[in-house]
């Protein structure tokens, strides 16, 4: 059987599928989304959404619900260093430690971050897909074959319902599949493992530990003893957790940790012998670092894990997925609208891939920091003395561990790594001007050409507070001063000549757009009276123009041309021409 075309099929429905689905709708591209699972995650898996992915879900519409169904901010200010939960507390990184840092955390967005599992986080990505009427989502699908033409792209699906087999038939095949992606496999693209540091078991369970907090604010606990070494993380701050521990599978594989068993290693990390644990899930799975050598085949993209995996101490990898699926949409949109060139796509893998290898470094890079201090996979023997609180070798023991505990603070505050990636492609016009670098934990505002355009609190002609990346959302967008009309003029040539529906915001005195802080944009932004800066859809700046250059309808009409990929001539009339 064959179903009705589609612009775009999108294999996989966790949260990057469920994403591009998302935008692809808001865009009125006719998709169809297939998963093998029944339906949603039961198990939590991810939980952190960075600052980044919070203010993308702002201009969708879903902070509000994401934030409403996230474990509230106040439960989860830090981090825990204990033996047990009802133990000895060793050490706590939090995140108003130090004023400055988290001065940066409120100033440099207008989101913060959030703690939502994922099994809470895709029916509401779910529920925002389908009221897209222009998109259908079959779960229970899976995919066995992908061939592709000049045309097109063909899967094969098997449904678990029928057992019938489907033929799929769309423009373009997003792979959101996950890590055993056969999307990838069908194309060919090697995803080599770079590192390997273990393997881990995630038990999702319920239980009161309401008696055991003691009212401390942490959304890991980090648990070093004897009997277990690992890390409860709260989902809802009272009954629902997760509890991640190291295990070697040559001695015990994971059909050894039963749900009775992993009961008792809950109680073993709590402190509480008699505590009713109901364990709800035992998941498996390798701490690695593996990265696909290629994101994009033909008319086959690839995104998530399918694209790469990582370790989750950082909670990179969520959030990679979801802007991986935010970069590659609004490409794809524009080569299926005519407004763009097949090599735009090409920009995708060029941004996103060593946006991908730095967060899989680094969230390697905590793991074994983590296993350092004797947190994690550490030798339960070297640990016996660690709750003796008599004895100079557990005093000796937990000094080396509270003296570890700074050294963890990247892995908890990481502004730098959530806003602090510059892309660098053809889809990127660079102005020569050095670049800040942010760090790991430090972000320097920047409107450098392939950086997220920095945090902008705006206010409408009624007064009204907004953020710029709302202003801006899903469209390219000219930012301007009181003297900057010409780039206004250049901006409406641009949309009339090419089919483009450039946004032009002026801001300043006398503009539709004002600051409280009069001039406080430009200098943020290194711009001058006449200047501009072109925003793309995701937010990234992709040219800047310090002054007017003389003539500002050409100097944006060539930024745009090569920004899209598209040839000088190529004009409305061209639409469809860009379609590979």
């Amino acid at each position: 059987m064959t179903t009705p075309e589609s612009d775009v099929l999108v294999v996989g429905a966790g949260p990057t599928g469920l994403t591009a689905a998302l935008l692809l709708g808001r865009a009125g591209v006719r998709t169809h989304v297939v998963a093998r699972h029944p339906g949603p995650a039961r198990h939590p898996k991810a939980h952190i959404l960075n600052a980044r992915t919070m203010e993308l879900f702002r201009q969708w519409g879903l902070a509000l619900p994401v934030s409403e169904a996230a474990l509230p901010p106040e439960l989860g200010l830090g981090v825990g260093f204990v033996t047990r939960m009802a133990g000895r507390e060793l050490g706590r990184i939090m995140a108003d430690d130090d004023p400055a840092v988290l001065e940066a955390m409120l100033t440099q967005s207008s989101e913060i971050l959030r703690s939502c599992p994922q099994d809470v986080l895709e029916p509401l990505l779910l529920r925002a897909v389908e009221a897209h009427p222009g998109v259908t989502v079959g779960y229970g699908t899976e995919v066995l074959g992908v061939e592709q033409d000049t045309t097109g792209v063909t899967a094969t699906a098997r449904s678990a319902e029928d057992g019938c087999l489907r033929s799929l038939r769309s423009r373009f095949l997003i792979g959101a599949d996950g890590a055993g992606s056969t999307v990838r496999s069908q194309v060919g693209i090697p995803a080599p493992r770079l590192r390997s540091s273990g393997h881990m078991i995630g038990v999702h369970f319920t239980a009161d530990l309401t008696p055991y907090q003691r009212q401390r604010p942490f959304l890991l606990w980090c648990v070093v003893n004897a009997d277990t070494q690992g890390a409860l993380v709260a989902l809802d701050g009272h009954s629902r957790w997760t509890y991640l521990f190291g295990h070697d599978p040559a001695h015990r594989p994971p059909e050894y940790f039963t749900p009775e068993r992993c009961a008792h290693i809950v109680r073993a990390a709590v402190g509480a012998p008699e505590l009713d644990v109901r364990v709800r899930e035992v998941c498996p799975w390798r701490i690695e670092i593996a990265l696909a050598d290629r994101f994009r085949a033909g008319r086959v993209l690839l995104a998530g894990d399918a694209a790469h995996r990582f370790p989750p101490n950082g909670g990179f990898g969520m959030n990679t997925g979801i802007q991986d699926a935010h970069n590659l949409v609004w490409k794809l949109v524009h080569v299926l609208r005519g407004t763009a060139g097949q090599a735009l796509l090409d920009s995708y893998e060029a941004e996103r891939r060593p946006v991908a290898l730095a967060n899989a470094l680094q969230s390697m890079a905590n793991a074994e920091r983590m296993a350092l201090t004797g947190t994690m996979l550490a030798d339960p023997d070297s640990l016996r003395e660690v709750e003796d609180a008599d004895s100079p070798e557990g005093a000796a023991l937990r000094a080396r561990i509270v003296a570890g505990i700074p050294a963890q603070r990247e892995q908890f505050l990481f502004t730098g790594q959530t806003f602090g990636h510059v892309y660098d492609s053809a889809a990127i016009v660079d102005d020569g001007s050095p670049l800040p670098r942010s760090t790991v934990s430090v972000y320097r505002p920047t409107a450098h050409p392939g950086a997220r355009a920095p945090h902008l609190w705006l206010r409408d002609t009624a007064g009204e507070q907004i953020a710029l990346h709302d202003v801006t959302a899903d469209r390219f967008a000219v930012l301007t001063g009181p003297q900057g009309r010409v780039w206004e003029v250049a901006a409406a040539e641009v949309n009339r000549r090419h089919g483009l529906d450039l946004l032009t915001v002026r801001i300043g005195r006398g503009c539709p757009w004002r600051e409280d802080e009069p001039g406080h944009w430009q200098d943020l932004y290194e711009v001058g009276p006449t200047g501009c800066v072109l925003v793309r859809p995701d937010n990234h700046v992709a040219m800047r123009c310090s002054a007017d250059p003389g003539d500002a309808s050409r100097a944006l009409t060539e930024a745009v041309t090569s920004i899209l990929a598209r040839q000088p001539s190529l004009a409305t009339a061209d639409a469809g021409a860009g379609d590979p």
